[in-house]
């Protein structure tokens, strides 16, 4: 068991070392000056522009220490993404992003399960939608 922490603080610590060698910081510094600079140096421009950012840092942090998740949310951000940029009005976006033969295989327990999860992830997906076109707009 201290192996596998030991381990994840040295995978830590190397991700750190390298998002400070490719610049990662200032990269993250320049778009938060671009975005004020676009939208104006308000309070609430700031704290929008602020946890867009906090957002992103997450999710790439996310992405390198829990590759296969990281790759299905992606995935499902996409699929969100279409869903929303396309002009209907959809009544069911969970259905459409449902895995139809898993879901056929769970029991009713699982099914409730899997809904209730993939409602969450949605929402959570939707609102990172609009913040990200929130963020583009300013």
């Amino acid at each position: 068991m201290e192996n596998k922490v030991c381990g994840e603080l040295k995978k830590r610590a190397l991700l750190a070392k390298q998002r400070l060698k490719l610049g990662y910081w200032e990269q993250l510094q320049k778009e938060r000056e671009q975005l004020l600079q676009t939208a104006g140096e308000t309070d609430s421009v700031r704290q929008r522009v602020s946890e867009l950012q906090r957002a992103k840092l997450s999710r790439d942090m996310n992405s390198v220490v829990n590759v296969d998740a990281a790759g299905r949310d992606e995935q499902m951000y996409k699929r969100v993404c279409e869903i929303l940029d396309s002009d209907e009005d959809v009544m069911n976006p969970i259905g459409r992003l449902m895995d139809k033969s898993h879901y056929e295989e769970l029991d009713d327990g699982g099914r409730q399960r899997y809904i209730l999860e993939l409602s969450k992830k949605f929402i959570e997906l939707k609102e990172r939608y609009y913040q990200e076109r929130l963020g583009k707009s300013c």
